[in-house]
């Protein structure tokens, strides 16, 4: 047995301590693959639990890995999610191949599914709940002025400094006209749309039953602004 895949959530070049805050809302594992180099970090909501790193003259485990993949200045790295069962999977194989890292590590227990709330709530008792973490980790991104999540025309959650109020409803008719003509060109499901203008991008994009709108400057990395809404958790 290895390290169970997860779903690929993006990849950027970065130091691993600029890396890890893309996970700190699940669990994850962040991999460097190359031709000459292998290794992995196994993230529990950003904490880095256990390690792994391997090339022509290393095979470092545990401590060791993680203090040699943090004293490097950048890597390329692959960042994967897992659900409840691969990270216990992957837990378990990093502590017979002695990859666990400093510290105690909780044995990790599934959570029970959650309650379902009977039928007849209220709309504004059904507005789903975003992670508030993560919505700061897209915020924090270089060239982020602001990031809200809209409702049903309102902004139910936003960071930063803009008054989004004004345009939820249109973003929201936006959304949905995109993702009639992206199903209509046979291009697949709507990931996200970017207006852009010489003094700014506005990055709008669907989220379960929210909306989220991301308002940056003109220099802003859409790499890492792409790679942070892809991180966020929504609970609904």
């Amino acid at each position: 047995m290895t390290l169970p895949d997860g779903r690929s959530f993006g990849s950027m070049t970065a130091p691993l301590e600029e890396v890890l805050p893309f996970t700190s809302a699940f669990r994850a594992v962040v991999r460097i693959r190359s031709e000459d180099r292998e290794g992995f970090v196994l993230s529990d909501e950003g904490k880095p639990v256990a390690a792994g790193y391997q090339d022509a003259s290393r095979n470092l485990k545990g401590n060791a890995a993680l203090e040699y993949l943090s004293a490097e200045p950048s890597l390329s790295y692959e960042l994967s999610r897992y659900s409840d069962e691969e990270y216990t999977l992957a837990l378990a194989w990093c502590e017979r191949m002695g990859c666990l890292t400093g510290g105690e590590v909780e044995e990790f227990e599934p959570e029970p599914e959650a309650f379902s709330e009977p039928e007849g709530l209220t709309a504004s008792a059904q507005v789903p709940e975003l992670d508030n973490e993560s919505l700061n980790l897209v915020l924090s991104q270089p060239g982020v002025v602001a990031v809200s999540a809209f409702y049903e025309g309102f902004a139910v959650h936003s960071a930063g400094a803009a008054d989004f109020e004004r345009i939820a409803a249109i973003s929201e008719d936006l959304l949905r006209s995109s993702s009639r003509i992206a199903g209509d060109m046979e291009m697949g499901p709507l990931d996200q749309i970017i207006l852009e203008t010489p003094g700014g991008k506005l990055i709008i994009a669907p989220f379960g039953d929210l909306s989220i709108c991301v308002l940056a400057r003109a220099n802003a990395n859409l790499g890492l602004v792409r790679l942070a809404l892809r991180s966020l958790v929504w609970r609904g």
